[in-house]
């Protein structure tokens, strides 16, 4: 029997043992006592677990008092535990499904009284990856949505203390400025915490850079890496593949531009400059095309994208999503959806702003949005635009935030029209994009101090 919320004594009760079992287990695995700074990254690593934990129960209790359950983390969480249970009859048919290694050929070796993958393959092929890696949750879990979420955020946490451990590595001075962007905006918390696709490809996709990292910079080039990475890339591709696109297209730019620092000629590299463009250019044109054809379906080519981004954006602008919608304008080919690529990149990236909130939840995001506004228009008018532009052009760990950034705002604004599925979509980039505005204010008061 699936169990979605049974507030009883008993059940409180593994909720918190369930807590603080996993906080302790993945404290002593993942905080080493041989760290100088130990007792920092202990108490960061203390309070980012917990913000994690509790983001996830807060997003099931949201979801089930005020929503009444009306959402996909339901239809989710129920079909992952129907292919949980399959574990228990048939062990073959449930590893057969979590390795995606059932079709229309096979179908009859495995028992389908709980769970039948062909009423997903062929056209849900995110919702069955989603049930698939669910479903490991849900056994350890016993089929409770909340335990079933604190299992699942003890795991996703662990990828993103990587992720923030990555950062910091990078810029060890400014680690505190990265536990805020990786591990505290409100909206990243709430919608990765969930039980959602948003859990699963956002946290891999960062792991994702930390892997591409290692291999082509460090050159760390091994069998575990380049597994890591794969499983990485699957697991996103096989979710939101327009994140693939997103973040392996930015990584081009950072990768890209690392040869042109390395000349030391200004002439060289104003020569050499344009070359690299048209170079980055052809590969991002060539992974485009190359990976549309293998995914398919509406990622198959750029053309295909933008029309179905112009359909959702349709959809997601009718009545019935009850005043949650807007609308940036309309277009039909790829030539009109450049043309309103500056009121899809504010609208990827600001909205819903403050008065346009409709609920509990936007009026968060609204705030949020309202501080990296303000944020924003700080950078320009203060900070400046030529202070701005050498501090990007001399990191390039932040040129590829806000190529990123720029890039999934805009394919959010131009194909979504509904604030409620605006604040979830964008969320890879959010960490990213707040990173990349206070690294900068920081470094321009750090240049302020010594010039005084």
């Amino acid at each position: 029997m699936i169990s979605y919320t049974q507030f009883t004594l008993v059940s409180f009760i593994g909720i918190v043992f369930y807590t603080l079992f996993f906080f302790i287990v993945l404290r002593f695995l993942c905080v080493s006592r041989k760290q100088n700074t130990a007792i920092h990254f202990r108490k960061l690593f203390t309070m980012g677990f917990f913000l994690k934990v509790l983001s996830g129960l807060a997003f099931g209790l949201i979801y089930e008092y005020h929503y009444k359950w009306a959402s996909d983390t339901f239809y989710y969480f129920r079909n992952a535990c129907y292919l949980g249970f399959t574990i228990q009859e048939s062990p073959i048919s449930y590893f057969k499904i979590l390795f995606d290694l059932v079709d229309a050929s096979n179908i009859s070796t495995i028992d389908i009284s709980r769970y039948n993958p062909l009423v997903y393959i062929e056209n849900q092929a995110g919702l069955y990856a989603i049930h698939r890696y669910a479903s490991l949750f849900t056994i350890l879990g016993l089929q409770n949505y909340y335990l079933t979420t604190i299992v699942m955020n003890s795991f996703l946490f662990v990828l993103n203390w990587k992720v923030f451990r990555f950062v910091v590595d990078l810029y060890p001075k400014y680690k505190n400025i990265v536990f805020v962007s990786f591990m505290c905006i409100p909206s990243v918390l709430l919608f990765s915490s969930g039980i959602m696709k948003d859990s699963f490809s956002y946290s891999f996709s960062g792991l994702m850079i930390v892997y591409l990292y290692r291999i082509f910079f460090q050159k760390k080039i091994s069998i575990l890496n380049i597994v890591k990475l794969g499983i990485c890339i699957y697991i996103i591709f096989t979710l939101k593949p327009y994140i693939l696109y997103v973040f392996v297209i930015s990584f081009f730019f950072w990768y890209g531009f690392t040869f042109l620092h390395k000349i030391k000629s200004k002439f060289l590299r104003v020569v050499v400059f344009p070359v690299l463009i048209i170079a980055i250019s052809a590969m991002v044109l060539y992974f485009i095309s190359t990976f549309g054809k293998f995914i398919g379906g509406k990622y198959k080519s750029v053309d295909d994208m933008v029309a179905n981004a112009a359909l959702s954006q349709y959809d997601l602008k009718q009545d019935y999503y009850e005043g949650q919608s807007f609308d940036i304008g309309t277009y039909d080919d790829i030539e009109g959806a450049v043309s309103l690529a500056p009121a899809a990149v504010l609208a990827g990236l600001y909205r819903p702003f403050l008065w346009e909130a409709r609920s509990m939840v936007m009026i968060f995001s609204g705030l949020e949005n309202m501080l990296l506004l303000l944020l924003s228009v700080y950078l320009l008018l203060v900070v400046g635009i030529k202070f701005t532009f050498l501090s990007v052009s001399k990191d390039l760990f932040i040129l590829f935030c806000l190529v990123a950034t720029i890039a999934m705002a805009f394919g959010v604004g131009i194909s979504t029209a509904n604030f409620g599925a605006l604040v979830r979509f964008r969320i890879p980039i959010l960490p990213y994009f707040s990173f990349s505005l206070l690294y900068i204010v920081a470094e321009y008061r750090s240049a302020k101090k010594i010039k005084q």
